[in-house]
């Protein structure tokens, strides 16, 4: 299959006019002068905007900062975050807004400097706008999701201009994401050999994603919750209806080399070995792999939420054994979490255990160890060992896949309080995957039942992608999950007493009202005092 190719030389294109006082065009770099001629220099221009998605460490490791993992080097700014120790100076919240509007400003870049061009084939260069539009408002909808309020640029601007700018409420811009990703759908192909690139499926599932996290209404300051539960609603649907997607039927090949770009990928950032790689291994693979160790590391509230395979939760199911808390699960769990005696990518089995084994992995052995015993499974694969590996990795990152599609259609008619038999279809459809072959759920009418089923199966089918930071925050929880005296991780016999052993450790999480919001950077208000601050962060 094709992939994009990611012209790295499109960053030294100079798309403002030339500053120079005879006007002379510059020949050490790429100017807009001779630059915006042809449809293969839309094309390119386009393929530069995908490599401002966010990594695998970036979004991966939001979940540190959730209610499901903590931070394993506690050094990191992750770990002030969760820890609500975390100020304007914290280097997380600048690096997020400079990353993302970076973005933002390579779409404005492109999308002044398009119409130069007479092309030759139109529907082409409709189409590179159509994807530039749609990454512009994805980028959008991440920094509403962590900042709210945030200036809204359509247009490159200089510094001046910069420094004049004001926050625009989040209303204006979901208006302008959804007007923007719906003017640019009709342009984009349902499918496309060049995978990676926006389809019409990918825009769709961004407009669903991001209307459900506006529903939620997290700034308190736009209270249209039932319009934004329709929005996301009508957007899945229009996904689910392109009959382009499906669920893989093996739920632990999702994020291997041999099931990438699979029917379930609406939406990934790709990497290729050698040319445009990635570090997963070393951020996140177990130490004996030869890496730097995982910088994330799983709780026992993640284990603890999975339901035992008879579809109970553990303290309503008298078959659960918390002396062998990992065995007759649901399977998604042993998809997700490296535990003790799991056979590693290498065929080495995973020991963390204290005592029991001489391994790199074991706690305690250096600072580079998971903390609570457990490692994070997905996209850990054996290709990428080694130390010429490790660093090399090809993996692509899923963005979106159908499964999520699927649990937003439910859990907007599920808000809606409509259709709860088409919301129960489509949880079922998320639990009956071949290899998972949870319980079917029936009988569930009221939406308060529904409400926990869907959160659940949201829990348990897109742990440790990214999404439960963000998940706890619109649905205003994280204040009641994110609040912790001590964090435990796994559970394992003592090799002198033969008794279950739960790892505990003094590390704390706290999470206040202001942490809904994270603050506007410390730098961007010293540049600009016109930039007011989120609440708490003063």
């Amino acid at each position: 299959m094709q992939k994009i190719s990611i012209y790295l030389i499109l960053s030294s294109i100079t798309l403002a006019g030339c500053g120079d006082v005879l006007d002379t065009i510059p020949t050490d770099r790429l100017s807009s002068e001779v630059y915006w001629q042809t449809d293969k220099d839309a094309e390119y221009a386009s393929n530069a905007v995908y490599r401002f998605l966010e990594s695998h460490s970036t979004i991966i490791g939001r979940d540190e900062m959730s209610d499901i993992a903590r931070a394993t080097f506690e050094t990191s700014d992750e770990t002030k975050v969760e820890a609500s120790i975390a100020d304007p100076q914290t280097g997380i919240f600048q690096n997020t807004w400079n990353d993302l509007y970076k973005g933002i400003r390579h779409c404005n870049d492109y999308l002044v400097s398009v119409d130069k061009i007479t092309p030759a084939d139109k529907a082409a260069v409709d189409r590179y706008t159509a994807e530039v539009r749609t990454l512009r408002a994805y980028f959008y909808a991440r920094l509403v999701s962590y900042f709210g309020d945030v200036p809204l640029v359509k247009d490159p601007i200089g510094i001046g201009e910069a420094k004049e700018l004001t926050r625009t409420p989040v209303s204006e811009i979901y208006d302008f994401i959804y007007n923007e990703i719906s003017g640019a759908v009709n342009a984009l192909p349902a499918t496309t050999t060049a995978k990676g690139r926006v389809t019409k499926g990918a825009a769709l599932a961004i407009l669903a994603r991001t209307m459900l996290f506006a529903a939620g209404n997290v700034t308190n300051t736009d209270a249209r919750q039932a319009n934004y539960f329709e929005k996301a609603k009508t957007a899945a649907d229009a996904v689910i209806a392109l009959g382009v997607y499906e669920l893989l039927p093996k739920y632990k090949d999702l994020f291997t080399y041999a099931d990438e770009n699979s029917k379930e990928v609406i939406f990934d950032k790709q990497f290729i070995k050698d040319v445009y790689q990635n570090s997963v291994m070393n951020n996140f693979g177990a130490v004996s792999l030869g890496n730097n160790g995982s910088q994330i590391s799983p709780v026992s509230q993640l284990v603890d939420a999975y339901e035992t395979v008879n579809g109970k939760k553990i303290s309503e199911d008298p078959t659960y054994n918390p002396a062998d808390p990992y065995s007759n699960r649901d399977p998604r769990l042993s998809y997700t979490l490296y535990v003790p005696g799991d056979e590693l990518p290498n065929g080495a089995i995973y020991d963390s255990r204290p005592g029991w084994s001489s391994s790199s992995d074991v706690i305690g052995a250096s600072y580079q160890v998971s903390k609570t015993g457990l490692l994070p499974k997905k996209y850990i694969n054996a290709e990428d060992i080694g130390q010429s590996n490790r660093t090399n990795c090809g993996i692509n990152f899923i963005i979106i896949r159908y499964a999520e599609v699927l649990l937003t259609a439910a859990e907007a008619r599920i808000e809606l309080n409509a259709e709860p038999d088409l919301a129960l279809k489509y949880i079922n459809e998320v639990r009956q995957r071949a290899d998972v072959n949870m319980p079917v759920l029936a009988g569930l009418t009221s939406q308060s039942a529904l409400r926990e089923a869907v959160r659940y199966e949201r829990l348990a089918e897109l742990a440790l992608e990214g999404s439960r930071f963000f998940d706890i925050r619109r649905w205003k929880i994280a204040e009641n999950v994110c609040n912790m005296d001590k964090i435990t991780g796994m559970t394992y016999l003592d090799k002198t007493s033969g008794q279950p052993v739960t790892i505990t450790t003094d590390y704390k999480k706290k999470f206040t009202a202001r942490d809904y919001l994270w603050p506007i950077p410390y730098n961007e208000r010293q540049l600009n005092n016109n930039l007011s601050q989120n609440t708490g962060w003063e």
